[in-house]
């Protein structure tokens, strides 16, 4: 790792002397601290060095640096070289950066101490979020893994289409990175899934989706599967309770849903006991919810069928509208011919990474 140092006063330089004497890399002044790019002269990958006080570093870190250089670690060593910590992994694997500290202290002396603690002093393991509501697991051995991970002060890539958020922000996304995704980006959000489980190289990946992903392959992408769907259903016939519970998962997965990602089944009070109604929510293994016809009748819901713009509501996406609590419809009035007919709405919330 070819080191690029930076202090201001007498103390610096001498310390700078030390490290540069034991380590790779070269001086610079504040004009490069700041400018969009930072290179070594070969291919090494490089790191920053603030040879300032611990307030002073934090201050550059936090508030000063472009976002080109968000990705360059930065370790801050003590313009008197008593101590020399971690401040930032960027892109870098946390072994990378704990070895260059290590080498910058054995420069400095025997009296230079590293130990401010580590990620793993700040984490919440991805335990947090699937226990706070009910959520498939794609690969519990993986599922393992990335916790262990995180609790040895690793870095995670959350990739998720779902409105995600953090306890407290700053110190999260040191732990995840999140990159967020729009239900309109369907085939970057696929196509970014397909790498990342064909390559164990870089930070775990955790995708955070309702959507039917590809079946996943050997790499170290683990997917959960927040059960936020709601499902509603409308009988207009006798339906065979086989078929409807085939016909169901069928359009779920075409309407690029996880049928694993259903959480109730709803319908109206003189539905509940239908045998087409219990199929279906024994296939998707959930809970059937039932609303009186009153109810159903008065929801309004945010928009309009295209194909019968005079009708306010019907009771399917009624159904599935009231059991998301007034969230996001995602497909309406879907079955055909089938005789069952059912509506899907997201739940409303963000899903909380470290509540």
């Amino acid at each position: 790792m070819y080191l690029l140092c930076y202090g201001r006063s007498d103390k610096a330089d001498n310390t700078i002397r030390n490290v540069l004497s034991g380590s790779g890399g070269r001086r610079i002044g504040s004009t490069e601290i700041f400018a969009s790019d930072l290179a070594s002269p070969g291919n090494d990958p490089v790191c920053l060095v603030l040879v300032l006080p611990l307030e002073a570093a934090c201050g550059i870190v936090s508030r000063n640096l472009s976002s080109e250089l968000s990705s360059v670690p930065v370790i801050c060593v003590s313009p008197e070289g008593k101590f020399a910590a971690a401040l930032r992994y960027g892109s870098a694997a946390p072994a990378e950066v704990t070895a260059a500290v290590n080498s910058i202290a054995w420069s400095l002396g025997s009296s230079c101490f590293t130990d401010f603690g580590s990620i793993a002093d700040i984490a919440k393991d991805l335990s947090v979020v699937t226990e706070s509501m009910p959520m498939r697991i794609s690969d519990k051995a993986r599922y393992d893994k990335i916790n262990s991970h995180i609790r040895n002060g690793g870095r995670v890539s959350v990739y998720s289409d779902l409105p995600v958020s953090f306890e407290e922000p700053v110190l999260d996304q040191m732990v995840f990175e999140l990159h967020r995704y729009t239900q309109e980006m369907h085939e970057d959000f696929i196509q970014r899934y397909t790498e990342l489980d064909s390559s164990e190289e870089g930070n775990p990946a955790v995708f955070i989706t309702c959507r039917k992903l590809p079946e996943g392959g050997a790499g170290r992408v683990l997917v959960l599967t927040p059960k936020l769907v709601c499902l509603g259903i409308e009988l207009k016939s006798k339906a065979d309770p086989g078929y409807a519970a085939d016909t169901v998962k069928t359009s779920l997965e075409n309407h690029l849903i996880d049928p694993a990602a259903v959480s109730v089944v709803a319908v109206s009070q003189s539905a509940r006991d239908s045998e087409a109604v219990r199929a279906v929510s024994e296939m998707l293994e959930v809970p059937v919810v039932f609303y009186e016809g009153k109810e159903l009748a008065n929801v309004r819901l945010p928009l309009k069928m295209t194909f019968a713009p005079e009708r306010e509501s019907d009771t399917a996406t009624s159904a599935a509208f009231l059991a998301s609590s007034g969230g996001k419809i995602l497909f309406r009035r879907s079955g055909g011919a089938s005789g069952i007919i059912f509506s899907a709405a997201l739940r409303k919330g963000n899903i909380s990474m470290t509540d």
